[in-house]
C-alpha cells in the first residue's frame, strides 16, 4: 500500500497548454492505477469536466 496524490486539470480554452488544477484528492492505494479509481469516484463528470490527471507516489503506506 502507498499514499497517491491525483490531481485533476482542466486546460483553459485559447491557452498553450496552460492547465489549471480543478480538484485534488489523497489516498492509499496499492497502484497508481486504483489510486486513480479511487479518486475518479469521488468527481462528479469526471470526463466532461477534466483534460488531464496526474497520479503521484507520495510515500509507502505503513503495513500493520
Amino acid at each position: 500500500m502507498a499514499n497517491y496524490r491525483v490531481k485533476f486539470f482542466k486546460i483553459a480554452p485559447g491557452s498553450t497548454g496552460h492547465k489549471h488544477l480543478q480538484q485534488q484528492f489523497d489516498v492509499v492505494s496499492e497502484s497508481p492505477s486504483g489510486a486513480l479509481v479511487l479518486a475518479e469516484a469521488q468527481v462528479k463528470d469526471a470526463a466532461d469536466l477534466l483534460d488531464c490527471i496526474e497520479v503521484e507516489r507520495l510515500s509507502d503506506h505503513p503495513a500493520r
